[in-house]
């Protein structure tokens, strides 16, 4: 079974005006309708995450000036994988249900998120555990 998370780059189309990231469609053809969108921003040594979904899918675009800790674990895996990525760009993950994802600001400015989802949040299909841990600043 080929990672069902598995952080990709994303080109930084920046024209002078600031970063610019954009989503393919073969990827929100993958996710489907459109749900549920949140924005949010992890403050340095803050972490978000750390759950998964039992039904859901979720596409995130993930933008970091500094660096940022992306942990998953997919279904029926024994094995977390860990990656960090440094200095400034954006991140594209597709998240398959059941797979548990987090992601630390290890870096000293705000790592911004962007994510779609095919359904609506729900605390009785979201599950928690700890991937990755909060860093005292």
């Amino acid at each position: 079974m080929s990672d069902p998370f598995g952080p990709t780059d994303l080109s930084d189309r920046n024209d002078g005006r600031g970063a610019a990231f954009f989503v393919e469609p073969d990827v929100l053809e993958w996710l489907g309708p459109v749900a549920d969108l949140h924005v949010v921003a992890i403050a340095p040594g803050k972490v978000r995450g750390n759950h998964r979904h039992a039904e859901r899918r979720e596409v995130i675009v993930l933008h970091y000036q500094g660096a940022v800790d992306v942990a998953w674990r997919a279904p029926d895996a024994v094995r977390t994988q860990h990656l960090r990525f440094e200095g400034q760009g954006g991140l594209l993950m597709k998240v398959e249900p059941r797979t548990l994802h987090a992601f630390r600001n290890a870096g000293d400015g705000f790592v911004e998120i962007v994510s779609l989802s095919n359904g609506r949040f729900d605390r009785t299909e979201t599950t928690y555990e700890t991937l990755l841990e909060e860093q005292s600043r």
